[in-house]
């Protein structure tokens, strides 16, 4: 789980991202959450959906085979998402 890979943004700064590992957490929600209710415009697992899904997909999926992977994946992303957004804003492009 500490595959990390380094995007060289300019010559001077580097941004580390623990991309692999989110895109194959993303794949894997995708997978769980296929046949799960998501209404109008949240689906996939963009970060709109996943806030949403962790919020309020409780209400038509907890009963859903995976539901609990599926959010604690989510959980997970959001987490990685936020610890990149901060790594960003110490970055001028």
């Amino acid at each position: 789980m500490e595959l990390i890979v380094q995007f060289m943004l300019t010559e001077k700064v580097y941004m580390t991202i623990n991309l692999i590992e989110t895109l194959n957490l993303r794949t894997k929600f995708e997978e769980l959450t296929h046949e799960y209710r998501f209404p109008q415009p949240y689906s996939g697992s963009d970060i709109n959906t996943l806030n949403w899904f962790i919020k309020e997909g409780h209400k038509s999926n907890s009963l859903r085979t995976g539901y609990d992977q599926a959010k604690k994946i989510a959980k997970t992303i959001i987490k990685e998402y936020h610890g990149s957004e901060e790594i960003r804003k110490g970055f001028t492009l």
